[in-house]
């Protein structure tokens, strides 16, 4: 009696045989999704190799960065991927109508998979709150810090260049590989008092990042100084060599802002305090704040949601579950997609909008699973 208590509570055989099936799919649906998003920044990671000039390795960390930045969509969207799979393909050779036979009911079947839902979901919350945070900022500083290392990749050659180090910079001719540049004009008015018209025949960028900075040499010009101070003194210097260093800050790590993604939970939670007052902006954090639980917590959803589509046919699900799967994902993610909008742009309170998905996909998954039972 004690043992049949227990196998109708809980059974590890059939924890171990559910873990089985639906592991290793959600190690491959991962690594899978993962890849899929990384293709999609093919382009942008070939123009930094391309245009600007990076390193191999760098774009190895650009890329590690990304991947970590997709892991809170990466996710949820494998795990449906690994109970559809394993449901189906368990349902398809009539395993769930013998466990049924032996009167396991459906619900202890998915007991495992709830539980292990649950865990992936503390596991993606804990990645969202922290980890994925910290991986956004350091891509942010190093995409800042390899744009300024490269800077000379921002400027079209004809064209006037407003906030180049605070210059104002015209080229007419730009040598990218060689970090060159001829016939310049550069208005430097960084002090006030004392802005600088500058004409050269040539130009080079030469990064310095022990120094922390970048320095254009300029061969060949005239220096007009323009005293703010007494309107009628114009001083005209000739050189030679003149430099001009562009700061980039210590060791050569440029500062940015923080966006709402980098921040970690303490982060978040003391700027929401801090902007209270700015209405827009303290939407937009509470967006962010509960879109991290909403994401994290849907793997639970889509737990439900693949087991009540997988339990649903005889055949054929299995060969199409990644299908299946995108169809749903895409769906799911629409869905996701206009109540962020709707709660970005104040029509519905931050946590009603980006919590509805999920209410709505669980009701779909109950709605089935009664159907079939």
């Amino acid at each position: 009696m004690k043992d049949q208590l227990k196998t109708k509570l809980f059974s590890w055989y059939l924890a171990k045989y559910v873990a089985k099936d639906v592991l290793f799919s959600f190690i491959t649906g991962t690594t899978l999704f993962l890849l899929i998003m990384l293709m999609f920044q093919a382009i942008r990671l070939s123009d930094f190799i391309v245009v600007h000039q990076v390193s191999i390795q760098d774009v190895g960390r650009i890329s590690l960065s990304l991947m970590l930045s997709f892991l809170p969509i990466a996710i949820p969207v494998a795990f449906l991927f690994a109970v559809l799979m394993g449901v189906s393909r368990a349902n398809s050779e009539g395993e769930i109508v013998a466990l049924q036979a032996n009167g396991i009911s459906l619900i202890q079947i998915f007991l495992p998979i709830g539980a292990f839902s649950v865990f992936v979901s503390l596991v993606c919350l804990y990645a969202s709150l922290y980890t994925v945070p910290q991986g956004n900022r350091n891509f942010e500083l190093l995409i800042t810090k390899l744009s300024n290392e490269r800077a000379l990749a921002m400027l079209k050659p004809g064209v006037f260049t407003e906030g180049f180090f605070g210059l104002v910079l015209f080229a007419e001719t730009i040598i990218p590989v060689k970090n060159e540049m001829k016939r310049i004009f550069i208005y430097d008015q960084r002090d006030e008092n004392h802005p600088l018209a500058i004409t050269a025949d040539a130009g080079i960028l030469r990064h310095l990042p022990e120094q922390g900075r970048i320095t254009l040499r300029l061969s060949s010009g005239t220096i007009h100084v323009d005293n703010k101070k007494d309107l009628k003194v114009l001083q005209k210097v000739d050189f030679d060599v003149y430099d001009i260093n562009l700061d980039l800050g210590a060791a050569g790590n440029s500062w940015r802002d923080y966006s709402p993604q980098s921040y970690t939970l303490p982060q978040l939670k003391a700027k929401l305090i801090e902007i209270a007052n700015d209405i827009p902006s303290f939407r937009q954090l509470q967006v962010e704040y509960h879109r991290r639980f909403s994401l994290s917590f849907s793997c639970i959803v889509f737990a439900m949601l693949g087991f009540s589509i997988g339990i649903w046919s005889q055949r054929g699900v299995r060969s199409s579950a990644v299908l299946l799967c995108l169809v749903v994902g895409l769906c799911y993610w629409l869905s996701y997609v206009a109540a962020n909008a709707l709660a970005s742009t104040g029509w519905v309170i931050p946590w009603v909008g980006i919590w509805v998905p999920n209410f709505l996909f669980a009701g779909i998954a109950y709605l089935s699973y009664r159907r079939h039972a």
